[in-house]
Order: C-alpha cells, then structure tokens, then sequence
C-alpha cells in the first residue's frame, strides 16, 4: 500500500459545507430526508419531535434516568472527548462531565431522515471546577466554553444506537 503525502490544507467552513449538501440529499430524496427547525423533527424510526426535545431538555437539566432512556442499551458514541460504547460507559463519562461542569445544549438546526437526525448545536460548558485533564483541554473554574457541533444520531427502535459528534466552531 502507497501512502500520499497530503497537500497543504486550506481551512474550510464546514457548516458551508455541510447544508448545501444535506439540501442535495434532500432533493434526491423526497420524502427520504427533510430539513426541520427546532420546533419541528417530525417522526424517524420511531422517534418524534417531543421525543428529541423531552431528551435534550432532560439532559439540560441533569436528569440521567430521563435523557438515557433514549439510548440503545449497545449505543455506540464517537465524540472528541472520546469513544465509548454502551449505555452505561456513555452515562459513566456524562456523570463526570456533569460533575464538573454546566453542559448545556441548544438545537439550531434538524435535517430528519429514515433512521437517523442530523442535528447542529450550539453546546456551552461552565467548569465548576479547574479540571487541567479534561479531554478537549484544561479548563479552569468559571470558564465557559461555546461551541457549534454537528452530530449525528443514528435511530433503532426509537432509541440512539449511534452518536457521532464532531465540533466545527468555537464561539
């Protein structure tokens, strides 16, 4: 196997990437995929958009038992502070996080399709705490970190199977 040296990288504005080609998807698609604002998700693989809301207002407000029942018992998560697979090893890392910190989800945008949500959010941290080992970088009390992320949640039997998140901004 030949390894390519890769060209100098130009910075890229994800999120200019990223809509146009969902609207792609949606106009090959009709029926398949559907932009939404937050105030509509609209129904996927038995997840409705009181579902989506009832689960990020449960995980604002620390309510583990509430915000992990939309989780697949084997729910896969890939995000930058790590991967971590099953129910409880993602419940393990939020119990840390929440222990330390205020994390608090905004949905900006929602693009729906057969089995998954494509979801763009503005997540803010405030550290109760210095936590100098946090996964994304030390972090001292009283500071508050924003961010623009997307993440994609793929459906089975109206649970989370699989979280992928990746950040795409500092705000």
């Amino acid at each position: 196997m030949r390894r390519l040296r890769a060209a100098k990288a130009t910075p890229v504005n994800r999120r200019l990437l990223f809509v146009p080609l969902l609207a792609g998807i949606a106009q090959l698609a009709p029926g398949k995929v559907a932009a939404a604002s937050q105030s509509c998700v609209g129904h996927v693989a038995g997840l409705g958009a009181e579902d989506f809301h009832a689960y990020i207002d449960a995980f604002n407000s620390n309510d583990f038992e509430g915000f992990s029942r939309y989780y697949a018992d084997d729910v896969d998560f890939q995000g930058r502070a790590g991967h971590f697979r099953g129910r409880a090893e993602v419940l393990a890392y939020y119990r840390e996080v929440k222990s330390r910190m205020r994390e608090t989800i905004t949905i900006k945008d929602i693009v729906v399709g057969d089995a998954e949500l494509l979801v763009d959010i503005v997540t803010e941290l405030e550290a109760f705490r210095d936590w100098p080992e946090f996964a994304t970088g030390p972090v001292l009390k009283g500071q508050v970190i924003r961010s623009e992320n997307f993440v994609w949640y793929q459906v089975r039997k109206g649970r989370f199977a699989q979280i992928r998140s990746a950040g795409y901004r500092r705000l």
